[in-house]
């Protein structure tokens, strides 16, 4: 076998031209790594706007795609983010599967005028081919609109499906897409839904969507789509022990003591199945678990009396967690993203339904919609254009709560009335009423129709909150509350921001390089703040080598272990973990430069969010240093937190 090297495939939107490039192992060796490289040193992002075209995109996948390793073909995109300003790390599942393309990335930069068909294929012959259509602006949101009974990127697909119909079938390939969320707001995701000869497999997508990948390959390089294929076998360039499972096993006793797919099956019981609860997946593992400390109500859980947050749990569990086990579990409705792997992690209902926590919390339970099937509306349609589910949630339950404090009219946001959003006096008959409304807020964001929810798809909740500040102060000071003062974010530099995932954690907003996924400690605890950060940067690391390695996280209890053993074995990656953690360095040393290094909490609502975890997680010292002074309190803590970062890992002075 030919040294094995990373092969990067370049393509410029605006030339339209494209070419290959090849990297040295000991150089680049993964979609971080090459991510780093082109951000920093060629294009230097970090010194021009955030939609510049010189903000190349990278979709990465791992050295072990290819092989016959479970939960290998993931795509990495690499980006700096319109949210946060720095450098961000997205996944999406299963994509890489199919790419059966001799290069290991794609990297997208320039911009097209005209929106972008991008067509990427290998006839076998080891040699890519770059093919650009041109779809008028037009008649891509048209298709957006709706196309054969589908809109967004479902929409978008079958349109594509139709007129690719020939490439589809020959190469049996796959697609990245982007919605109208990419076109209007800087939340855009990253989408790629599995295909069999161009027909989907609902429930099988998946979403690259955190902080606006999405939003950067459309409006920073005019592509709508990207769709891919060939005849090129991967698995050339895998090691054989890699792509026979009987060494896969004697490998694995030696790394776990297990043979392989039983270490997979063990290490993944949440996400499969787990006898304990009689249920699976993230929806049917997270409400047992996290009970009572669910976010609901826009984070105003915290606030709320254990009896109170115990009745609104017992909602979810019967009107969400029992519905979910009945249709999912119990009909055994499981899908993977689009590789073979035993966890098959995607539990669909009622044969579409696709149904993970994240989004299903994030737009049902925390914006005060407890029934799945009223939920399931406002998701499917955030699925639908584009949107990163977590960020949306968050935005809507921010425009909940200001025109449930009197902040904001109905009208102001194009709405036939308030929501319900009293936790207190709740009942099921307000989940409808509230489901309805947020898919009007969800259908005007996503085609910028309003300009008050333009104003937040596009600067983000934190600078829009300032905005509103400023617009509707009488109303701020008549009901002295303030916009900025409703959400829960990490704040970056001076306008970049992530809102966190849906746990009540300290880790989720604390200052750390890289934010809004699981690259911290993500538990329900409360620690003294150099503990945490140590423990936190730790996970960070363990998770980026995850990620980089091109690994679906569900299968990090295995991987964790196995991964670094495997890297400097067959591919002579020299310690591959002290290597990602000169890359979470590097990180951070961009962030510094693209002035989105973390800052202190400017919400009031997150100075509670600390506050009072400290006391639901039981730390007596923290709770009385924030009864006596709560802002010095939180400040003490985040100085402290982000001095032991900076030791670890060189943040630099602010």
């Amino acid at each position: 076998m030919e040294k094995r090297r990373y092969r990067a495939l370049f393509i410029d939107a605006s030339s339209r031209r494209h070419w290959v490039e090849e990297y040295d192992l000991s150089e680049i060796y993964s979609p971080i790594s090459l991510g780093l490289k082109l951000h920093m040193e060629i294009y230097k992002s970090w010194s021009k706007p955030v939609y510049h075209p010189d903000n190349v995109l990278v979709l990465g996948a791992g050295l072990f795609a290819g092989s016959k390793m479970y939960g290998t073909h993931r795509f990495i995109a690499v980006f700096r983010s319109p949210l946060t300003r720095g450098l961000h790390v997205s996944e999406m599942g299963g994509a890489a599967f199919q790419f059966r393309v001799n290069a290991d990335a794609l990297v997208v930069l320039g911009r097209s005028e005209v929106p972008l068909i991008v067509k990427v294929y290998d006839k076998g012959d080891g040699e890519p081919v770059v093919e650009f259509h041109e779809i008028p602006d037009d008649t891509l949101e048209g298709v957006w609109r709706g196309y054969k009974g589908y809109r967004g990127i479902y929409a978008l697909q079958q349109y594509l499906s139709d007129s690719f119909t020939g490439f589809y079938e020959e190469f049996n390939g796959r697609s990245i897409l982007v919605g109208p969320a990419s076109k209007y707001t800087n939340i855009g995701a990253l989408a790629s839904i599995t295909l069999s000869k161009g027909r989907m497999d609902l429930g099988s997508e998946d979403f690259a969507a955190r902080a606006g990948g999405g939003s950067v390959l459309y409006r920073a390089h005019g592509v709508a789509a990207i769709i891919y294929g060939g005849r090129y076998d991967r698995s050339v360039k895998v090691p054989v022990e890699l792509n026979d499972v009987r060494e896969l096993d004697k490998l694995f006793m030696e790394i776990t003591r297990q043979p392989y797919t039983q270490s997979v099956i063990n290490a993944g019981v949440k996400y499969r199945y787990d006898p304990k609860l009689n249920t699976g997946g993230t929806l049917g593992g997270n409400y047992p678990h996290l009970k009572v400390t669910t976010p609901v109500f826009n984070w105003n859980m915290i606030y709320l009396p254990k009896a109170v947050r115990e009745r609104l749990h017992e909602l979810i569990m019967k009107h969400i967690w029992e519905p979910f086990n009945k249709e999912a579990i119990e009909s055994r409705s499981w899908k993977t993203c689009g590789e073979p792997c035993p966890l098959a992690c995607k539990k669909v209902r009622l044969g579409k339904y696709k149904s993970d926590y994240e989004p299903y919390n994030g737009l049902g339970p925390f914006i005060g919609v407890m029934d799945i099937h009223d939920a399931e509306k406002v998701v499917e349609l955030a699925d639908a254009y584009g949107f990163d589910a977590i960020e949306l949630g968050q935005i809507v339950g921010f425009i909940f709560e200001a025109l449930y404090k009197g902040l904001l009219k109905p009208e102001e946001v194009g709405l036939p009335g308030k929501p319900f959003f009293d936790p207190a006096a709740y009942t099921m008959e307000h989940s409808r009423v509230n489901a309805e409304l947020a898919t009007r807020i969800v259908e005007q964001l996503a085609f910028g129709t309003n300009p008050v929810l333009r104003l937040i798809g596009e600067k983000g909740l934190r600078a829009a909150a300032k905005v509103l500040d400023i617009l509707y102060r009488e109303r701020v000071v008549e009901k002295k509350t303030w916009f900025s003062d409703i959400p829960v974010y990490a704040a970056f530099g001076e306008e970049g921001h992530i809102t966190p995932n849906f746990y009540w954690t300290p880790g989720l907003i604390a200052p750390l390089a890289v934010l809004g996924k699981y690259w911290t400690v993500y538990s329900g605890v409360f620690m003294e703040p150099e503990d945490f950060a140590s423990k936190s940067v730790e996970r960070a690391i363990y998770e980026a080598l995850i990620s980089d390695a091109g690994l679906c996280r569900f299968h990090r209890g295995w991987a964790e272990k196995a991964v670094p053993i495997l890297l400097e074995k067959f591919y002579g990656v020299e310690k591959p973990l002290e290597k990602t953690r000169e890359l979470y360095k590097r990180i951070a040393e961009y962030q510094k430069l693209a002035g989105a290094l973390p800052v202190f909490w400017e919400s009031g609502k997150t100075v509670d969010f600390m506050a009072l975890a400290a006391e639901e997680y039981g730390s007596p010292e923290w709770v009385a240093k924030f009864k006596a002074d709560k802002k010095a309190a939180a400040r003490e803590w985040w100085e402290r937190f982000y001095r032991r970062v900076e030791e670890l890992v060189g943040l630099g002075a602010r």
